[in-house]
C-alpha cells in the first residue's frame, strides 16, 4: 500500500508541476532569464539598464504584436523592419516640414496600414507567396526611405516628440510603457472575444475548412496585413522619438526578432501576452549578451538557434494540444 501510495504522490506531483509548467508557459521562461542575469551581472538590475530594456523591448513587442496576426493568419511579413525605419523617417521629414505633429504621426500610421494592405492584397488576389510578395515589399520601403531622407538622418524634431519615445508618466511609468499597454489590451481583446480574432485563427489552421464555415477568407488576410503594417509603423514612430530622429537603417533585425518572439511565445495558443512574453525572453537574451560581453556575431547566432528551437517546441505544443 505505502508504494502504491507513493507512486500515486509521484504521479500527482508530476501531473501538478506539468499543469503548472503549461499555464506559465513562456512566461517561466522570462521568469528563468531574469533570476539567471540577476545572478550573472552586476548591471542587470540597475534603474539604467532596466529602462534600457523596457524601452527596446517595446518597439520589438508592437512590431511582434502586429507579426503575431499575420503568423497566426498562416502567412508571414518581412517587411516590417523597413516599415519601421520608413514611419519613423516619414514622420521625422514632415514634422520638419512644419506638419503639426500628430497629424504627421497619424499619416505615418494609415500609410503604414495601407502598405500592409497592399501587400495582403498581392498576395491574395494577385496570388504571390507572402514571403515573395512581403520581400519585394521589404526593398520598395528600404528604397522609398533612402530616396526620401538621401541617407541621412532626419533630425530638428520638436521637442513634444521625444515624449512618446523618452518620457514619463508621473515621472516613473516610461510612455512607451502605456502606448504597449493599450496595443497589448487591444490585441489581447481582439485574440479573445472578437469574431475577427477567432477567424484569423481559423484560417490559419485550416483554410479550407474557414471557407466553408463562411469565413471570408480573402479580407480576413488583408486585414491581418494592415494591422501588421500599423503595429510596424507605430513602433517605428516610437523609436524615431528615443532615437530623438528619424534613421533611414533604424531597427534592421526588428522584423526577425518580431517573427522570433511570435514564435517563442507560441504562435498555436493565439495569445497577446505570450506574445509579449516572447518579446522579453529575447530582449532579456539580447541584453543579457551585451552586458556578458559577448561578440555581435555570436549575439547573431543565439538568436537564430533560439528561433530555430522555438518553431521545434511550438509544433510540440501543438501537437500535443491536438493528441488531447
Amino acid at each position: 500500500m505505502g508504494d502504491k501510495n507513493a507512486i500515486k504522490e509521484k504521479t500527482s506531483f508530476g501531473q501538478k508541476l506539468n499543469k503548472f509548467t503549461d499555464a506559465m508557459g513562456v512566461w517561466l521562461v522570462v521568469l528563468l532569464f531574469f533570476i539567471i542575469l540577476s545572478v550573472a551581472t552586476d548591471n542587470f538590475l540597475t534603474y539604467a539598464n532596466l529602462t534600457n530594456v523596457v524601452r527596446q523591448i517595446c518597439v520589438n513587442a508592437l512590431v511582434a504584436l502586429g507579426a503575431s496576426y499575420v503568423i497566426l493568419g498562416g502567412e508571414i511579413d518581412l517587411s516590417t523592419s523597413n516599415m519601421c525605419a520608413f514611419a519613423g523617417c516619414g514622420a521625422a521629414l514632415l514634422m520638419r516640414a512644419g506638419v503639426n505633429m500628430w497629424l504627421a504621426m497619424l499619416i505615418m500610421l494609415v500609410v503604414g496600414a495601407l502598405i500592409g494592405c497592399l501587400t495582403g492584397v498581392i498576395v491574395n488576389y494577385l496570388k504571390i507567396p507572402s514571403f515573395i510578395a512581403s520581400l519585394g515589399m521589404q526593398y520598395v520601403i528600404l528604397g522609398t526611405t533612402l530616396l526620401l531622407t538621401n541617407s541621412e538622418p532626419i533630425s530638428g524634431l520638436p521637442e513634444g516628440f521625444m515624449t512618446f519615445g523618452r518620457g514619463y508618466i508621473f515621472d516613473v511609468i516610461p510612455v512607451p510603457v502605456i502606448i504597449l499597454a493599450v496595443m497589448f489590451a487591444i490585441g489581447g481583446f481582439v485574440f479573445k472575444y472578437t469574431s475577427f480574432g477567432r477567424s484569423v485563427i481559423s484560417v490559419g489552421e485550416n483554410i479550407t475548412a474557414a471557407k466553408l464555415s463562411g469565413i471570408n477568407v480573402s479580407r480576413t488576410k488583408v486585414a491581418i496585413f494592415s494591422i501588421g503594417g500599423f503595429s510596424a509603423a507605430l513602433a517605428g514612430i516610437v523609436l524615431a522619438s528615443r532615437l530623438s530622429s528619424g534613421q533611414p537603417m533604424a531597427g534592421t533585425d526588428i522584423g526577425l526578432q518580431a517573427i522570433a518572439a511570435v514564435y517563442v511565445g507560441g504562435t498555436s495558443k493565439g495569445s497577446a501576452l505570450n506574445v509579449l512574453a516572447g518579446s522579453l525572453a529575447l530582449g532579456l537574451v539580447n541584453n543579457g549578451l551585451n552586458l556578458l560581453e559577448v561578440n555581435a556575431y555570436w549575439q547573431k547566432v543565439a538568436l537564430g538557434v533560439i528561433i530555430i528551437f522555438a518553431v521545434l517546441m511550438d509544433q510540440v505544443r501543438a501537437s500535443k494540444t491536438a493528441k488531447k
